[in-house]
């Protein structure tokens, strides 16, 4: 049997007057195997540091170019994962949503539906999703921000297999690395109209069925 491990990012900020982001990006990336790729970033990062660069994980918003040219290499070369977004046009999200927990309740979910229809396979034994740590602290506000995730993907989690939710820090988890980069070249893409990144990612994105 197999296990679905689904990682989740996400871009922009909650601004929601004309200073802020004019988007937000929800990211999810997908895989039954996720050790060669993180074997892949690892490698990266040794070999950074083996050249003099000191990096303790990788962040696209913060790398420099030759190491984002690096990672996008591995990414793009590496099959057996997909990805996928959402782009939230921020004015355009209506009051009540803007709340920090029915705003990732909501478009968050829509993300994750796009995975679990369809997209699990027979032999699916379990699903994991694994999230950076969430902006709240606190036990009660997890447990809401979980809840209300599954509401919302309710009709569309399969039944008669656990599904389990982490909120790792993503220094210890390489594939939640790998999501930030695709999450980064498609908020560039539309924050900013710059396509490098999201151009060499794109053979990784999955399409609509």
């Amino acid at each position: 049997m197999a296990t679905l491990h689904i990682h989740i990012d996400e871009a922009g900020n909650f601004d929601f007057s004309p200073r802020g982001s004019r988007f937000y990006v929800f990211a999810v990336a997908w895989t039954y195997d996720p050790s060669p790729l993180a074997r892949g970033l690892e490698a990266v990062r040794f070999g950074l540091l083996k050249t003099g660069v000191d990096v303790c994980h990788l962040h696209a918003a913060e790398d420099a170019q030759a190491t984002r040219d690096q990672v996008v290499k591995v990414l793009a070369g590496h099959a057996g994962w997909l990805f996928a977004s959402v782009v939230v046009q921020k004015n355009k999200v209506f009051e009540p949503l803007r709340d920090p927990t029915w705003f990732y309740a909501k478009f968050l979910s829509a993300a994750l539906r796009f995975v679990l229809r369809g997209r699990v396979r027979e032999d699916t034994s379990g699903i994991l999703i694994y999230t950076d740590r969430l902006p709240t602290a606190k036990k009660a506000g997890v447990r809401a921000f979980e809840k209300a995730v599954k509401k919302e993907c309710a009709a569309d989690l399969p039944k008669g297999y656990p599904v389990h939710m982490y909120h790792h820090p993503s220094e210890s988890n390489y594939w939640l690395q790998a999501v930030d980069y695709a999450c980064w070249g498609v908020q560039r893409k539309w924050e900013m109209g710059d396509t490098r990144t999201y151009d060499a990612l794109r053979g990784r994105m999955a399409r609509l069925r």
